[in-house]
């Protein structure tokens, strides 16, 4: 009876794989991608109003993205040091919290925010641009690697 019963349940190690989140953050990631290639030199804030309206997209994309990762189950540790071991093994940090995804969805979320901020103040040195983009990366590799991860 016992082994009827344990047999009959199933662990969930980590969240189902969702072919949208994936698609929706490979589009995400490439026009956040773009829009640092257009801004490369740095801008000032005299040009703002033609930027705004890629930053209100990205910021609405990835905050899309932050609400779809959380709809799903909380992964089990196990799941999650596979993945940490893979994005060490790349080279990348370690990725922490009850919804990996989503925290890297709403921390590029706050970077664009930032950047927005300061693009609409006082426009963005190279360096600084450099900065931000160095961020946005290093969240989008966590949350790249952690979905593709859950297609196995």
């Amino acid at each position: 009876m016992a082994l009827l019963v344990v047999s009959g349940c199933q662990v969930t190690l980590a969240p189902a794989y969702d072919q949208a989140i994936v698609e929706k953050v490979t589009k995400s990631s490439d026009l956040a991608m773009r829009f640092f290639a257009e801004v490369d030199g740095g801008t000032n804030s005299e040009s703002f109003a033609v930027r705004e309206p890629i930053y209100n997209t990205l910021i609405g994309a990835f905050e899309s993205l932050k609400l779809q990762a959380k709809a799903r189950p909380v992964p089990n540790n196990v799941a999650l040091e596979k993945i940490n071991e893979l994005l060490q093994s790349k080279g990348s940090s370690a990725i922490s919290g009850e919804y990996p995804s989503a925290f890297a969805f709403e921390q590029i979320a706050a970077t664009f925010k930032k950047m927005k901020q300061t693009d609409s103040e006082r426009g963005i040195k190279p360096l600084a641009l450099q900065a931000f983009k160095g961020q946005v990366e290093i969240f989008l590799d966590q949350a790249i690697t952690y979905e593709s991860f859950l297609k196995r």
